[in-house]
């Protein structure tokens, strides 16, 4: 009988549970929301780095693969302006491209 009345007046002095903190689950939940944009912006950088590398590696190789495929008697005397003004616009236009959404990013 006295556990009884232990228990009882042990309910009855315990502090009311606390109630839930709402201001810090929501800093919580912000938070967790954040990480989760960053880490999707993370992997879109990523994915948009390999395409640019990937592009660039194909541009590199095919001016590689043109260099290689003239005749080896050709002096640079021979050559004409026109092919190196043409692989110097499809670059500057290839980079005005690439970099016109990074700026309009900002």
């Amino acid at each position: 009988m006295t556990e009884d009345m232990d228990a009882r007046i042990a309910e009855f002095l315990a502090e009311p549970p606390a109630a839930p903190d709402e201001a810090f689950v929501e800093r919580v939940n912000r938070s967790v929301l954040a990480e989760r944009k960053i880490v999707a912006a993370q992997a879109a950088l990523w994915r948009r780095f390999a395409v640019e590398s990937l592009g660039s590696l194909g541009i590199v190789a095919a001016f590689y693969l043109l260099w290689r495929m003239s005749p080896d008697d050709l002096s640079i005397d021979q050559l004409t302006v026109a092919p190196v003004l043409a692989a110097s616009m499809v670059l500057f236009l290839w980079f005005g491209v690439q970099l016109k959404p990074a700026a309009a990013g900002k």
